[in-house]
């Protein structure tokens, strides 16, 4: 069944808290299991510090005292997962240049270890970067080298794009149409097999699951924000979104502006002045101007291909990914830059990624 968006409510019922909403399920059918269901011989594993790895030969244990007080608060203390890790269908949605797949490149592989299928899905330019190191593919829409072009006419800035359509509107028609394409490719990147799986034995690099297994139908989805669709596919198939990128974007902050606003990044004088108040305010107004500009054509896309209700179309739902709490990873150190005060607990400054 899908979960569908009626009201803010619901959207915070069926896609809020990302990888909870999991938790939560595994939770309670690991509770309607009988104890001889997870007694045995089998390896019990604490949790580490990082990434938990996949498979039935990890079983995390339910000590007396955490379990009493889930019942009394109802969720775990953190420490301890009291459920088997399955092994997960992986998607990571990337849109943008070879300095950004690299990144979740080096992601993938630490997942890939840990026992979890991952694809990577961004444009077909970037297809032997990914496949080179034996992480599955599927192509994306667009052309990065375009997209960077046209912001760096732009100044990277919102002002910068309205001067750019008004000085040639033909630039802004297309870079909305590149757009568009890449938005509807996010469903497939979740969904289907690779274009080019019938031809893999004729490619090196390829893991046994390229080849033996080309169907694809992601558990989970990893996104950059330029994959302005990754929630509306998420939704679809009812799994967890979490967003990962090395700039703040969608949770506003009064420390500093969104990257494409173009205010100063000066420190303001006071968290409750003008210029603090105007860093917070750019988050929303920059996913208002993307709504206002797409949310007509995206709603079409969702009841055309997705079946799913349509999403008003007002600036109470611009931001979404705020609205429905989905984590966000910040991808760069936290002794450069820490994480802002007035951010929620679903957004941690991870650090970055480095390549191995």
């Amino acid at each position: 069944s899908r979960h569908l968006l009626t009201s803010p409510e619901q959207q915070r019922t069926n896609l809020a808290k990302g990888g909870r909403v999991y938790h939560n399920l595994t939770k309670k059918i690991k509770k309607e299991q009988t104890m001889r269901d997870i007694a045995g011989d089998t390896k019990t594993a604490r949790r580490p510090s990082g990434l938990i790895k996949a498979g039935s030969d990890y079983k995390f244990p339910v000590h007396s005292s955490t379990r009493a007080q889930d019942e009394e608060e109802g969720e775990s203390d953190g420490n301890d997962l009291d459920f088997i890790l399955p092994k997960l269908n992986l998607c990571i949605l990337i849109v943008g240049t070879h300095g950004d797949v690299l990144p979740f490149c080096s992601l993938a592989k630490q997942l890939q270890e840990h026992g979890h299928r991952v694809r990577i899905a961004t444009h077909d330019v970037h297809r032997q970067t990914v496949t080179s190191r034996s992480i599955e593919f599927y192509p994306l829409a667009g052309d990065p080298k375009q997209l960077s072009q046209w912001t760096v006419e732009s100044g990277g800035r919102i002002t910068g794009e309205a001067r750019a359509a008004m000085a040639d509107p033909s630039v802004l028609k297309k870079k909305d149409a590149m757009l568009k394409e890449i938005y509807t490719s996010c469903w497939g990147a979740v969904s289907e097999p690779d274009p080019l799986s019938p031809y893999y034995e004729m490619f090196g690099n390829m893991n046994d699951s390229m080849k033996s297994n080309p169907n694809f139908v992601a558990d989970a989805v990893i996104a950059n924000p330029p994959c302005q669709t990754a929630l509306d596919v998420c939704e679809a198939l009812a799994i967890p979104l979490h967003i990962m990128f090395p700039q703040p974007w969608y949770y506003g902050t009064v420390e500093y502006p969104h990257p494409f606003s173009g205010l100063s990044y000066d420190k303001p004088a006071s968290s409750t002045g003008t210029q603090a108040m105007a860093n917070y305010a750019s988050y929303s107004i920059f996913e208002g101007v993307l709504h206002a500009n797409f949310g007509r054509f995206i709603n079409h896309w969702r009841a055309r291909t997705l079946k799913l209700p349509t999403i008003p179309w007002n600036h109470n739902f611009s931001n979404r990914i705020a609205h429905c709490d989905i984590p966000f990873s910040a991808m760069w150190s936290p002794s450069f830059c820490p994480k802002p005060q007035d951010w929620p607990e679903q957004c941690q400054v991870v650090g970055t990624f480095t390549q191995f």
